[in-house]
Order: C-alpha cells, then sequence, then structure tokens
C-alpha cells in the first residue's frame, strides 16, 4: 500500500502536465490524423518562453504561465497558416505532412539553440516547503503546480465539450463537410484549435520546465509518452485522453520507485502500451470495426 501511496501522490504531482500536452496534441490529432512532430517542439516554447519571462523581468512563474502558453499558442497558428495549411491545399498526403512536420521540428529547435543557447537553463524562482501528503513528502511548488494543471485541464475539457464553439470544433473534426454544410467556418474553428492546442502544450512545457530544467530537447523526450497516452485514450473521447494521462504519470512514477531506474520504468510503459495498441487492433481486425 505505501508503494501505491508514494506512486499516486509522486505521479500525480510530478507528471500531471503530461495531461495538458497530451489534451493539446489529441485537438490536433482528432481534427487532422497528423502524427504532428512538431508538436514537442511547442512544449519546449512555453519553457523557454517562460524561463525567458522568469529570469529576464524578475516575474513570478505564475505571472509568466499564462503569457508562456499564448505565445506558444500563437506560434502554433504559425506553423499552421504558413506551413501544414499551404500542405494541405496541394494536396500532399499524410506521410509527407509527417515528413514536414518533422523537418519544422528540427528548424524550431534549432531555432532555439540559436536564441538561447546550447546550455540549460533554469527558472528563477525560491526554494519551495515540503508538504506531506498522505505520508509522502511534495514540494509545495509542485502541490500547486498540480492544482493549476487540474483546473486548466477541466477548464479546457468543460470549454471543448460545453461550450457552442467546443462543439463547432467537434462537428469540424467529426465531419469537415457537413460542418461548412451546418455554416461552421472551418478556417477559423481550426485556426482556434491550433491556438488551443498550442495553449495546452505551451503550458505543459512552462510546467516541465519549472520543476526541472529547460533544454532544446525536453519537448522532445516528452514526445513518446504524449503520443502513447492519445493513441490509447483517444477510443474513450478526450476523457480518455485526460485518465490515460493521469495513469501514465502514477504508473511511470510506481515502475520507477520499484525498479529504481526510470529509463526501465518508462521501456516498461512502452512495452504495455504497445500491447494495448495490439490487442485493440486484433480487436478490431476480428469485429471488422474501424478506429475511432
Amino acid at each position: 500500500m505505501d508503494l501505491v501511496t508514494q506512486a499516486v501522490v509522486i505521479g500525480l504531482s510530478e507528471n500531471a502536465p503530461l495531461i495538458l500536452a497530451a489534451i493539446g496534441f489529441y485537438l490536433l490529432y482528432r481534427l487532422t490524423g497528423l502524427i504532428n512532430v512538431a508538436f514537442a517542439e511547442t512544449v519546449t516554447l512555453g519553457a523557454y518562453f517562460g524561463m525567458w519571462a522568469n529570469t529576464t523581468f524578475g516575474l513570478d512563474f505564475y505571472a509568466v504561465l499564462l503569457p508562456a502558453g499564448i505565445l506558444a499558442g500563437l506560434v502554433s497558428v504559425a506553423t499552421y497558416l504558413a506551413v501544414f495549411r499551404p500542405a494541405k491545399q496541394r494536396n500532399v498526403g499524410m506521410l509527407e505532412m509527417i515528413i514536414i512536420s518533422f523537418g519544422l521540428s528540427i528548424l524550431l529547435r534549432h531555432g532555439l539553440q540559436f536564441v538561447f543557447g546550447y546550455p540549460v537553463r533554469f527558472f528563477d524562482v525560491p526554494t519551495p516547503d515540503t508538504v506531506m501528503v498522505l505520508g509522502v513528502g511534495v514540494t509545495s511548488f509542485r502541490l500547486l503546480a498540480l492544482v493549476s494543471v487540474v483546473v486548466l485541464s477541466l477548464l479546457l475539457y468543460l470549454f471543448i465539450q460545453r461550450s457552442r464553439l467546443g462543439l463547432q470544433i467537434r462537428a469540424l473534426a467529426s465531419d469537415q463537410n457537413l460542418a461548412q454544410a451546418s455554416g461552421i467556418r472551418p478556417l477559423a474553428v481550426t485556426v482556434l484549435i491550433w491556438f488551443l492546442a498550442g495553449l495546452a502544450g505551451g503550458l505543459a512545457g512552462a510546467f516541465f520546465g519549472v520543476g526541472s530544467s529547460v533544454a532544446p530537447l525536453l519537448g522532445w523526450r516528452l514526445f513518446l509518452p504524449i503520443l502513447l497516452v492519445v493513441l490509447v485514450g483517444r477510443a474513450w473521447g478526450l476523457g480518455g485522453v485526460i485518465a490515460v494521462g493521469a495513469a501514465t504519470g502514477i504508473l511511470l512514477a510506481g515502475a520507477t520507485l520499484q525498479f529504481g531506474q526510470v529509463l526501465y520504468a518508462q521501456l516498461l510503459l512502452i512495452l504495455l502500451f504497445l500491447a494495448i495498441l495490439k490487442l485493440r487492433a486484433r480487436r478490431l481486425a476480428g469485429t471488422g470495426g474501424i478506429a475511432a
């Protein structure tokens, strides 16, 4: 029971931003079906934007959190308008789109290295106090970050599931032609989706960056867990992605505590996800179903 308690507390407090990143990636994947590799750099951009505002202007982390997310969202929209939309208008195939996203990812990464340099950077935040949660010590910052991530995730979920704009987003993702015939403007809604996805990814990057460090490969190291969470959770919609993201953080923390090596925990998690995806593919093949 001690291991379970520690895994829940540590997993949620340290890996909660993974849920935000998964929400952002899910929005793009649900709309386009594209595995956008450049989303990894959206996460990294959020960390760098937040760190730069924090260290340059001496602002508190929570004061730079929203601006960092907004800037990442604007960059996300810019990449859509400048790269992905023109490619789609030229009827570029899905494989070519993935290659384009990979090239964009490399371009953005080296751009960040050119602007901020290669050294690892850190947020300038005070040393946090330690709070006991179910007998497990958690820094006050991570606890506040967990609460913030839960609130932000809930707001995004309610916006997408309950608001009028959220209804338009889901309609466009389900059938673009039908949505357009219903009076929905595809470009405006698509731009909104790319902005929200970038916002979620940027906020996640800022949380991950302040929790450890800011480096050019921050988002790239997180991309595989984000991708697997979305591929596994998408069958149950946005709520499934959020639930799988939370479970992933808990399992990763529990396996790390059990084996003593985060690498072993990550490998075990990847194998588990691959087994789930393989089992789902066999079940769909046996029933003649189509993945959502």
